[in-house]
């Protein structure tokens, strides 16, 4: 018996699109009460949203999609962490002296957001490229 290594089905990219958006609506709902823009709020609904998205099964569900989803999530991560460590240093921490000051850094929810929405676009880029190879 084959075990699929997604655990939702693929309805379940519905149920993720709906975290995305009900993060957007938290988000202006979060600045029409206190006028600030908190990126946390927003931050929390894509992270669930893609990962519903990103780990639910494809129609055509097969090991090529599985190894395209490895290959993807290895890119997103490395990628996702170059552009953290980049903007933790130039933009938040490029003053900082380090004998009297806090480190400061964007949330490990910002993080997995920006990890599985790359993972995301890079699974389905590499999906179309396999479909375009396909075709010839």
């Amino acid at each position: 018996m084959k075990e699929n290594s997604f655990p939702y089905s693929y309805g379940s990219k519905l149920l993720g699109i709906l975290f995305i958006i009900a993060g957007i609506i938290s988000f202006f709902v979060q600045y029409q009460k206190k006028s600030v823009f908190d990126f946390n709020e927003l931050a929390v609904g894509f992270s669930w949203g893609f990962i519903f998205i990103f780990f639910s099964k494809e129609k055509n569900d097969d090991e090529m999609m599985h190894g395209l989803k490895f290959k993807a999530l290895t890119r997103a991560v490395i990628i996702a962490f170059s552009i953290t460590h980049l903007y933790n240093y130039i933009f938040l921490n490029w003053r900082l002296k380090r004998e009297n000051d806090l480190i400061l850094s964007i949330s490990a929810y910002q993080f997995l957001a920006l990890t599985l929405i790359t993972a995301t676009a890079i699974f389905y880029y590499l999906k179309h490229q396999v479909t375009i190879i396909d075709k010839e």
